[in-house]
């Protein structure tokens, strides 16, 4: 998976004429090389502790994580106690990395290691959480603190997803277009830390999105995304399990006028930075031949994919903001109705499976001054807007499939030999080595 250095800072809303995107929340963190074998230290007695000075939270990036049939990687947070405990199946899902973890220090301990087996776990990097940065859209923010159960927050990217009454989650279509951002869904989200510093819910609130998924960044009024994630690692359970009931979809078309209610998890000062808050305001403006609906209800950098609720059912997915500090313009969404999204809906929800091995064809790779780039072919398109994962030199990243295509490109590489693998679908067995001049 692709983690990047630092994301940049919440985008603010743009008090202009001219509608600009509602904008993610985007996670600001740092990360800090912590290349350790913990494969012996993890087995003993007591396991080890991996510690970031002064971080608010944080989230293990592992270089190798192999665990044997039987054999449980369990990470505590000292800060608070919330446990992780990946199983070799649910630590796939998860790509090399751990949930976010509350406080500076973790516990990493192998259960039911024996001796002989070859588990292996090696960290090559702590990511850790920064002070978030405010955004706010209008002259006062009228967002109160809310606890709707299915709505939740999108990391690393910073986004607002939105659990359906069919178990699967919709959000704005360009919170997914870098997949490589689209990291976790977490439900329960408690209060951020004085100076606006993220708390995360414990493991069992914490979800990995899978490959199936489809969207559209299009702009106003075709923007839109669909997407599902996996069964929770500590307690086997759905989000739908264990947070429903889910929204429904409306089956009218809203009027200027009525109102509806935004609930998201957008940026703010202290301890309310991206936590759950919700406002009502009135429609003004509908267009269904441009798949549009605008509105005034407060939101800031981090509502982006809100669902937009009148009575209860989703009327529209929040994705622009225009709002203006005089009380002018108005924020943006697409409507329900949008023929693509309901399609897209209909096809991921209705369980339509990410690619498996059977749909991949072959995997081509070449370096060339220093730039790789793997090209994996699928036998169809029907996975267009989904996702693979392939690792360089056994670093993972998350792929785009575009077409019958997910193409990797990977820059100033090392003269020599690199190994280039296809770990998702899993037990494939495809992969290519590939040697930079």
């Amino acid at each position: 998976m692709l983690i990047r250095s630092v994301l940049a800072a919440a985008a603010a809303c743009l008090f202009a004429s001219s509608a600009a995107l509602a904008g993610p929340g985007a996670l600001r963190y740092e990360l800090r090389a912590q290349p350790v074998d913990a494969s012996a230290a993890a087995a003993a007695r007591g396991g080890q502790v991996i510690t970031a000075e002064g971080a608010p939270w944080v989230r293990l990036l592992f270089k190798r994580l192999d665990l044997q049939p039987g054999v449980t990687l369990r990470i505590t947070s000292l800060q608070d106690g919330a446990q992780q405990n990946l199983t070799a199946r649910s630590a796939r899902d998860w790509r090399q990395t751990s949930a976010y973890f509350n406080g500076a220090s973790v516990r990493v301990e192998l259960i039911g290691a024996r001796s002989g087996q070859r588990n292996r776990v090696e960290i090559a990097q702590v990511m850790v959480g920064l002070v978030q940065l405010e955004s706010q859209c209008g002259p006062t923010d009228d967002r109160v603190a809310s606890n709707a159960a299915n709505r939740a927050r999108l990391l690393d990217v910073g986004c607002t997803a939105n659990m359906m009454a069919n178990g699967c989650f919709i959000t704005a279509g360009h919170c997914l277009s870098s997949p490589s951002l689209v990291d976790v869904v977490e439900f329960n989200v408690p209060a951020s830390n004085a100076n606006g510093t993220l708390n995360h819910p414990p493991p069992s609130d914490q979800y990995v999105p899978t490959a199936n998924r489809q969207f559209t960044n299009g702009g106003i009024g075709n923007d839109w995304g669909v997407f599902t994630v996996s069964p929770n690692s500590e307690t086997g359970l759905t989000p739908l399990q264990a947070q429903g009931p889910g929204l429904p979809l409306a089956t009218a078309v809203p009027s200027v006028g009525q109102t509806v209610e935004i609930i998201g998890y957008g940026v703010d000062t202290g301890a309310a930075n991206q936590t759950q808050q919700v406002h009502s305001g009135a429609i003004t403006s509908v267009s269904q031949a441009n798949n549009r609906l605008r509105y005034k209800v407060d939101t800031t950098g981090g509502n982006s994919g809100s669902a937009v609720l009148k009575d209860g059912e989703v009327v529209a997915i929040h994705t622009h903001g225009g709002c203006n500090t005089d009380g002018s313009g108005s924020n943006s969404g697409t409507l329900f109705t949008h023929p693509d999204f309901q399609s897209g809906y209909a096809a991921v929800c209705n369980g339509a499976p990410p690619p498996s091995c059977g749909d991949v064809v072959k995997l081509k790779a070449s370096c060339e001054a220093g730039k790789l780039t793997a090209t994996l072919l699928l036998a169809d398109g029907s996975h267009s807007g989904q996702s693979i994962t392939m690792t360089v030199d056994g670093t993972a990243f998350d792929v785009p499939v575009s077409g019958s295509k997910a193409k990797l490109v990977r820059k100033n590489l090392a003269t020599g030999d690199h190994v280039v693998r296809l770990t998702e679908p899993a037990s494939c067995g495809v992969k290519k080595t590939v040697t930079c001049p």
